[in-house]
């Protein structure tokens, strides 16, 4: 919501993409009417957050608007109390410039981007000085703001997360028998699989040295002078060059 408020900062005089954009779902009369709420209304769709803000569908009436919020049980009074306890980025405040509280005497509407913590916040407002700007507003001149449910908890309980499925492939085509399922379950399995990869990895390569050792041993009882340190070094070495030679070849 914010990230739409402030794209359109700098906007101004009319008709402008914040009237157009009305005027296109409302009719013509729009074009050239006072536009704080209709930008309001702009930044809820362009964000994805109309079902939140617009809960009775696009307002071009602040009043209408409060309203609407009030219905919801969301109104907060102007007080300095109250903003600073409940003023929360992207709640929708509304002023009355004669200083009363009263929803009815609203004359124009922004939404909240900063909380200052002193009973002022900092706005983004369309249409103030015909212009979509950032204000600073204290209680003397807010009649009262709501903060809409833009966030909602999904009711999911336990057999719904054990039974959520994935809609891609952990695998590949190569791999077609491993298929998106379970997401937990998919999950331990791809652990698994790690585990046992690194497993056999590992004791293949203990098997490597285990013989490695066991062929200088041997070749030690043949013939004294041989140093089976450096020889079981030197066959490594030998060993991690053939590999990374392959590898190369490979690529």
């Amino acid at each position: 919501m914010l990230a739409a408020a402030v794209a359109d900062l700098g906007m101004a005089g009319r008709p402008n993409p914040v009237t157009r954009e009305y005027a296109a779902r409302h009719g013509n009369e729009y074009l050239e009417a006072p536009w704080c709420q209709m930008g309001v209304t702009r930044w809820a769709h362009k964000s994805g957050n109309a079902a939140a803000v617009l809960p009775a569908g696009d307002r071009a009436y602040t009043v209408w608007h409060a309203e609407d919020g009030a219905r919801l049980g969301l109104w907060h009074p102007g007080t300095a109390e109250a903003l600073r306890e409940h003023a929360r980025p992207g709640a929708v405040i509304y002023f009355d410039w004669a200083g009363t509280d009263r929803r009815a005497a609203i004359d124009h509407v922004g939404i909240v981007e900063r909380n200052l913590g002193d009973g002022r916040v900092q706005t983004i407002e369309a249409n103030t000085g015909d212009a979509c700007k950032r204000r600073v507003r204290g209680p003397s001149v807010i009649a009262g703001f709501w903060n809409p449910p833009y966030e909602k908890e999904d009711d999911v309980g336990a057999k719904e997360m054990w039974q959520h499925e994935l809609k891609v492939p952990f695998g590949s085509a190569e791999n077609p028998s491993w298929q998106a399922g379970n997401l937990l379950v998919n999950a331990v399995k791809l652990v698994l699989e790690q585990r046992k990869t690194l497993a056999e990895l590992g004791a293949k390569v203990d098997a490597q040295t285990a013989a490695i050792q066991a062929m200088a041993e041997a070749m030690a009882r043949q013939d004294s002078e041989i140093d089976v340190e450096a020889l079981v070094a030197r066959i490594q070495q030998e060993i991690g060059r053939i590999q990374v030679r392959l590898d190369v070849s490979d690529a």
